[in-house]
Parts: C-alpha cells; sequence; structure tokens
C-alpha cells in the first residue's frame, strides 16, 4: 500500500491512479474532497474502502452518518487499546480488497 495526503496534487486528472485508490481516512467534512476526480463523499465510499478515526465519547461528525464507512475509536486515556482500532481498519480494508479489488492482491497461487 502507498500512502498519501493530498491525491489532487500527486494524481490530477489521471483516472488511472485515482482507480488504485483501495482506502479514504475522511476527517469528517466533505470539503475535504473538493478536487477529487470523484468529489461527493457518496461516490468515494462506494468505490473505496472507507475508515472514520475518532476519539471515544467526541461527537461524531455529521456527515459521516450517510457515507459507507467504518468507525474506529481511540481512547484518550487507554492508548494500549489503539492496536484494536489498527487491527480493525487492516482487516477492513482486507475483507474489502477480496471483495472489490483482488486484483491489486499478492497472488496465493505460490
Amino acid at each position: 500500500y502507498e500512502i498519501i495526503d493530498n491525491p489532487t496534487t500527486k494524481f490530477g486528472n489521471n483516472r488511472r491512479e485515482w482507480d488504485r485508490v483501495v482506502a479514504v481516512v475522511p476527517q469528517g467534512a466533505a470539503w475535504q474532497f473538493k478536487g477529487w476526480i470523484r468529489p461527493r463523499p457518496v461516490d468515494i465510499f462506494s468505490k473505496c474502502f472507507g475508515f472514520y478515526i475518532g476519539m471515544e465519547g467526541a461527537p461524531m461528525p455529521k456527515e459521516i452518518g450517510g457515507w459507507a464507512v467504518k468507525l474506529g475509536q481511540l481512547n484518550r486515556d487507554k492508548r494500549g487499546l489503539d492496536s484494536v482500532t489498527y487491527s480493525r481498519f487492516w482487516n477492513g480494508l482486507d475483507e474489502w480488497m477480496s471483495l472489490h479489488k483482488p486484483e491489486y492482491l499478492p497472488s496465493h497461487d505460490a
């Protein structure tokens, strides 16, 4: 996996590069997708695995509720539990990839 910030700068209008995007970790506001090849979050999360990370007990941004994203939470006082959220992200992405973009996964034929 390649992790990048600000894909509009890196990809521009190159649809082939945008099609390689498999996961998005949103901040919780639609404005963050301005300039994306698919600027509507609903469209983005129909093509990518979405995972929102918030702090336990903090209100979730209202816009997130209408998006197809998994939720992960971090606890300010129990940082040892971060690994649970970490695992939830990677396990969710693995599952999503096997269903939606298996061509990007390593072959297990060997």
